[in-house]
């Protein structure tokens, strides 16, 4: 009969690079801090050249797959849903054969997909009050200071609404306290309100107001 050339290969691929999250899915404070509001990250690395890669979370086990490039080897993976936590996000290899290499080294991402709580009413300090008590929000000072809580770390935005957005500062990292001195304001009464955005991008409801 004619013959059959049946191809042996009992070699596993070598393991894939350690795995990276894409800077477009990495919302924090840097495009390389492996922090993210996204539960369905990009993740992207490179394997043997037209292996499939499969990406799996320590928490969520395997939650996708993706054919790596047939002459450099690299690939994307959209992730599966992933759950709010720190993921150390694996890859292994198969080649054509079937045959399944060790796993990558682990890349740690972690995922916040929680908005912080509305901070608390802004108060305008007492050095600011230029009204006949200090506390009755009456001011001569077109840049006063404003003061309040969020949550903590956190970055808290003050707004106006006749000027808009006035200023940030950070929350302590302990207490949650701000202080933010306000960029001018025109005359008129202004409702005041602040909202907090985390480490990882996601901003919370809009505070009550001071007035």
């Amino acid at each position: 009969s004619a013959a059959l050339a049946v191809t042996i290969d009992t070699t596993d691929p070598a393991a894939p690079g350690t795995p990276d999250l894409d800077a477009a899915s990495d919302t924090g404070t840097a495009d390389d801090d492996d922090l993210t509001n996204s539960n369905t990250p990009t993740i992207s690395g490179t394997a043997e050249a037209s292996s499939t890669v499969t990406l799996s979370s320590s928490i969520d086990g395997t939650v996708g797959t993706g054919t790596a490039d047939g002459t450099t080897g690299t690939w994307t993976i959209t992730a599966g849903t992933l759950g709010d936590g720190t993921h150390d996000l694996t890859t292994t290899a198969t080649d054509a054969a079937g045959n399944t290499g060790i796993a990558s080294a682990a890349l740690a991402v972690t995922v916040d997909t929680t908005a912080p709580d509305a901070p608390s009413a802004p108060d305008l300090s007492a050095a600011s009050d230029s009204g006949t008590a200090d506390n009755d929000d009456l001011t001569n000072d077109t840049t006063p200071t404003v003061s309040g809580t969020a949550e903590t770390g956190s970055t808290v935005t003050l707004s106006s609404s006749i000027d808009g957005e006035l200023g940030t500062g950070t929350a302590d990292g302990t207490t949650g306290t701000w202080t933010i001195t306000a960029g001018t304001l025109g005359d008129g009464t202004h409702d005041l309100t602040t909202t907090a955005t985390d480490a990882a991008g996601n901003t919370g409801a809009t505070s009550a107001g001071l007035t």
